[in-house]
């Protein structure tokens, strides 16, 4: 299993490996959808470790990426390594997807993309 919490604000953040390997990405996928089925609807933070970023964890990634947008919930990643944020970007770049360097980075990304949108009248 993943590590994961809820916050007191009602944000799930799950710990994923970034050197995921093929073999642990099934594991990884069956994880994630339980831990999204059991949180519905809630905000969404995937926090990768420091390691190398492989196929199988951008594939993990886009995959909770899509599982979240088709939920109507809301989804931020946390990669420290810029070289791993930058591949992230270029492979989920016209998808939104959030890429934050920390976690508060992240959490306000996710307050920011649930809060009201003011319209003038």
């Amino acid at each position: 299993m993943l590590p994961f919490n809820v916050t007191e604000n009602g944000v799930l953040i799950i710990r994923l490996r970034a050197d995921l390997d093929i073999a642990g990405r099934a594991a990884a996928a069956w994880a994630i959808d339980g831990y999204l089925a059991a949180h519905r609807s809630a905000p969404v933070m995937l926090e990768l470790s420091d390691a190398p970023l492989s196929t199988a964890a951008v594939s993990t990634v886009v995959r909770t990426h899509r599982m979240c947008r088709t939920a109507g919930g809301q989804l931020a990643v946390v990669a420290r390594a810029a070289e791993t944020r930058r591949t992230l970007e270029a492979q989920t770049a016209a998808e939104g997807l959030v890429i934050q360097p920390t976690r508060s980075l992240a959490a306000t990304a996710l307050s920011n993309a649930s809060a009201p949108v003011a319209t003038a009248a």
